[in-house]
């Protein structure tokens, strides 16, 4: 893989929008701890946050996506299409994996990602959302696939392949939260996607 994607400089405009946003994240996540999610509005969450709802809404879409979005997805994103390029989809993965999940648990509070986790957890619009998000990412990773193995997009084999990473990467994070984020969230997705190269064997 080239340079990390998560070592690359921003410019000042991308600078101040993720700061923006991230406020807008952590003033929205007090608001619900306060007075629970159902009862805060984008309007509210705007005024506390010293913003427009316009610039929300602008940031996020909708409430949900206050709680869902993650600044390290599109780098992800982008780590796995540069890894597609020399290696296989698993290692691709594990490998973006190693450097973007590392980075973001070690620059972010990890506080904060379980006070995220546990709103997508127990939260139906936001577990709705956590699921369309999922989907979004599939079909990204089809594409990314099918650019380098020159395969069909919407083939099976293509298909299979990103919903079986998906979907244990879903499951991972699920079992992280049911557990108590008691092992590391990196120790659980690598043992995900070990079952997922060797496939389930019975013993």
């Amino acid at each position: 893989m080239t340079e990390p994607m998560t070592m690359r400089p921003l410019g000042l405009r991308e600078r101040k929008k993720l700061k923006a946003m991230r406020h807008i994240q952590e003033v929205a996540l007090d608001l619900f701890d306060r007075d629970g999610y159902a009862h805060v509005t984008i309007e509210r969450i705007a005024a506390e946050a010293e913003v427009s709802p316009s610039s929300v809404y602008r940031y996020f879409g909708t409430k949900e996506m206050v709680i869902l979005w993650d600044e390290w997805d599109p780098i992800a994103l982008r780590a796995f299409d540069e890894g597609m390029a020399v290696q296989d989809p698993i290692l691709a993965l594990r490998e973006v994996l190693s450097d973007v999940v590392t980075v973001a648990l070690l620059q972010q509070d990890e506080h904060l990602i379980r006070r995220r986790m546990q709103y997508a957890m127990t939260e139906p619009d936001v577990w709705a959302g956590m699921h369309r998000q999922a989907d979004e990412m599939a079909a990204e990773l089809r594409k990314s696939m099918a650019k380098h193995t020159g395969r069909d997009p919407d083939g099976l084999e293509v298909r299979v392949v990103t919903a079986a990473l998906v979907a244990a990467f879903m499951e991972a994070i699920l079992y992280w939260h049911e557990t108590g984020y008691r092992d590391s969230m990196r120790e659980i997705v690598d043992g995900a996607l070990d079952v997922i190269a060797r496939g389930l064997r019975v013993e």
